[in-house]
């Protein structure tokens, strides 16, 4: 591609003050493998594409395709990836990697000898390891190496170059671990915001969410220890792929306990009563209810901290079996109907916090 090309395609203003820049910021990604498509897709955010190209490896790949390459059927395919800790994509998203596709391709192999459930709890393992990697990695870039390079040039190719560089850095132990890793790090890519630089932290507003089972320890003490690990693995399967097949993140589960992130309000809110109804109609795991809070936190370590968090885990307690609660803008937020549920005493924010019921959209119902 050359000038002609970018400037037919809207991406390059020869009269622009800073044409020469954005010239050379097109034509170096262009070098390092970036297609007409991919320029067209990320033309607000070019100096990220950079990170995209070079940890994808190749050309991004459709369900369809994937399904052609790896030789596995599409709901295969999709337990693969949601196992692996991703959203389920489109019929028309670009968002598998040619490392990704060979990778599933293993798994009747594998499952020949493990079995398929027991195939699938490794990756789950391995890829919410990795996705807290990735994120880990991401925000150190973001606050020890995007903010130097920014300053270099206004359009971005400083940006790019470093984000070329660091994925040139990936540490080569294993096939699984590098592909893994650069499909979680095109997931988590994302731009420096706030104080990051100067404070040494990296934070983003988040959506928040603990759902807790109930009456959990009274089971843990009835069950023998090998139905209550069962138990554990079914809830943490669950719980698991209802949040990342929607986007969300889990970052952690603890014990009967799972704590997620979500982009926005309505994805939060979304995923909390889905892993309400699911385990409301659960025939062996106890019912949970759940708690959200959104606003900015602390990401560190592929963690999050600060009050947000601590306000989704007291407001859990105040939920009743099969509850979803939230401060009242954060369910108006998410555009959904709700109840009053009075005001409540959570540790660390007072005596008067108000919060609500989510209505669940399905039934009607709190």
């Amino acid at each position: 591609m050359n000038e002609r090309d970018f400037e037919s395609l809207g991406l390059y203003d020869p009269g622009a003050p800073d044409a020469a820049q954005r010239l050379a910021l097109l034509e170096y990604l262009v070098e390092v493998g970036a297609t007409q498509d991919d320029l067209l897709a990320y033309r607000d955010e070019l100096p990220g594409l950079a990170s995209v190209v070079a940890f994808r490896g190749g050309a991004a790949l459709t369900l369809a395709e994937a399904m052609d390459r790896s030789g596995l059927p599409e709901e295969k395919l999709r337990r693969f990836t949601r196992a692996a800790g991703f959203a389920d994509p489109g019929p028309e998203d670009r968002v598998f990697t040619e490392g990704f596709v060979n990778l599933a391709g293993t798994l009747p192999a594998a499952e020949a000898l493990f079995g398929e459930e027991a195939v699938l709890q490794l990756v789950r393992v391995i890829g919410s390891s990795i996705a807290r990697i990735a994120d880990a990695a991401v925000s150190a870039f973001l606050v020890n190496v995007e903010p130097a390079a920014r300053a270099e040039d206004p359009v971005g190719l400083g940006v790019a170059r470093a984000n070329v560089e660091a994925a040139g850095l990936l540490p080569t132990v294993g096939p699984m671990l590098e592909v893994l890793l650069r499909q979680h790090l095109i997931a988590a890519r994302r731009t420096v915001l706030g104080d990051a630089a100067d404070a040494g932290y990296e934070t983003q507003r988040r959506c928040v969410g603990f759902v807790d089972l109930v009456d959990s320890t009274e089971l843990s003490q009835r069950l023998p220890t090998r139905d209550l690990g069962a138990l554990l693995t079914e809830f943490e399967n669950v719980a698991a792929d209802t949040v990342t097949s929607s986007g969300g993140r889990v970052v952690k589960l603890i014990g009967d306990e799972i704590l997620f992130t979500a982009a926005d309000a309505r994805s939060a809110a979304a995923i909390a009563l889905e892993l309400a109804r699911a385990f409301g109609a659960h025939p062996v795991i106890p019912s949970a209810r759940a708690g959200i809070a959104c606003g900015e936190v602390l990401l560190r370590d592929g963690d999050v901290f600060g009050p947000v968090v601590s306000m989704a885990a007291r407001a859990v307690k105040a939920a009743a079996p099969g509850e979803v609660v939230a401060p009242p803008a954060v369910a108006a937020a998410a555009g959904m109907a709700a109840e009053s549920h009075g005001r409540h005493a959570l540790k660390g924010f007072g005596d008067g916090v108000e919060l609500c019921r989510l209505v669940d959209p399905a039934s009607g119902r709190v």
